[in-house]
């Protein structure tokens, strides 16, 4: 291997010596006649079908994610699913210690008997005091019992309706008190509940049973990845041409010759400001829950795509001192060049369409030495690319 890298290197040299001294000998000849030919290499314009294709790099998200976190800090009692699980939206995930939260609701239960007990008592003396007070109105108006008597009855009426009334606020009071205790005790209770996909699966699982789990800390990570979301950063050269809806090609490392299908959901709206890019989203097809959130992976996007129309190899495109960019058309006939402006449109594998260039399709340009040539110069062709 060693030897055949070794003749490899001497080849080279020996052809770039052999170039420079056929170019020498004819700079030298030029010079005894007062025109110096300039040795290049040529390329024919052709008709080529190029897109303009750009790959982007990011990494996978998850479409949604849902967090198995308790409002409530308590021990860990039980935990249903592992990472790797299916999980359907209602099932139940994670067990808290919920013994003093039983015996609460147990504790509130009885309270709210007696507060009910205490209400029809209430209610009982309530009835009777109305009946007194009734029978002492009539009475009153038949004169047989004085003011005062009519009063004392009308004042019992009155106080005994009062106690009723605390007596059924109490009676409101602990079934507040209950539902309270019942709410503490369903939060011991961690189950599935999101919006969207039915199935989803655990991606994480961050604590063991007989761990203190604190509150709004996840015990569980829940994702959807049956689509997943890519997320590139684009710089302001290329943010103008994403739009929502494009499609996209994305790949991965992890899966070599295979690549799914996607599309732009979202532009970000501003860019940052130590960056100068911009993220964008983009949605993809996940058959076989194969992409997962955290693979890199690469966007290519197709902007544009045109057939059939003139190129010429990007070599052959200069930038003279004025400016203007152009090629280098070579006279065979004359042994001459002239240079011909051309204005540049997709650039794709090397090639670069030539937007005014119709005229051109088939014509020599020079790939090799045009940066030594000047409009109307001599040239000798050493060989077409």
């Amino acid at each position: 291997m060693r030897k055949f890298l070794v003749v490899i290197v001497l080849l080279a040299g020996v052809g770039y010596v052999t170039y420079k001294y056929v170019t020498t000998a004819r700079e030298r000849a030029g010079r005894r006649t007062g025109i110096i030919a300039v040795a290049v290499e040529t390329a024919k314009v052709k008709s080529a079908d190029l897109s303009d294709r750009t790959v982007f790099t990011g990494s996978v998200r998850a479409a949604e994610r849902f967090d198995a976190a308790p409002k409530i800090s308590e021990l860990v009692k039980e935990i249903r699913v592992d990472a790797g699980d299916m999980v359907k939206r209602g099932d139940p995930l994670v067990v808290l210690d919920d013994e003093e939260y039983i015996l609460k609701v147990e504790q509130e239960e009885a309270a709210l008997t007696v507060a009910k007990a205490n209400a029809n008592d209430a209610a009982s003396q309530l009835e009777l005091a109305r009946r007194d007070f009734d029978r002492a109105r009539r009475l009153r108006e038949e004169a047989v019992i004085s003011v005062q008597e009519c009063d004392q009855a009308e004042a019992s009426y009155a106080a005994q309706q009062a106690k009723y009334e605390v007596a059924m606020a109490q009676v409101n009071q602990a079934e507040a008190a209950l539902r309270a205790a019942k709410v503490k005790l369903s939060q011991t209770r961690i189950v599935a509940d999101w919006t969207g996909e039915e199935t989803r699966i655990v991606a994480r699982r961050h604590l063991d049973p007989g761990s203190i789990a604190r509150a709004n800390e996840p015990i569980l990570t829940i994702i959807d990845i049956a689509e997943v979301k890519a997320v590139i950063n684009v710089s302001e050269k290329e943010y103008p041409k994403l739009i929502p809806g494009y499609p996209v090609k994305v790949s991965t490392d992890a899966f070599p010759g295979r690549s799914f299908a996607g599309k732009i959901l979202r532009v970000a709206q501003e860019l940052g400001e130590l960056s100068r890019e911009a993220e964008v989203e983009i949605g993809v097809a996940n058959p076989g829950l194969a992409l997962k959130p955290g693979m890199f992976i690469r966007a290519e996007i197709e902007f544009a795509h045109k057939d059939n129309i003139p190129a010429a190899p990007f070599e052959a495109v200069v930038r003279r001192e004025d400016g203007d960019r152009g090629v280098f058309v070579v006279d065979r006939e004359n042994s001459k060049v002239s240079f011909r402006p051309v204005i540049e449109g997709i650039l794709d594998k090397g090639w670069v369409e030539l937007v005014d260039g119709t005229e051109l399709l088939g014509r020599d340009v020079v790939v090799l030495g045009q940066h030594l040539l000047r409009d109307g110069a001599k040239v000798t062709v050493a060989e077409e690319s």
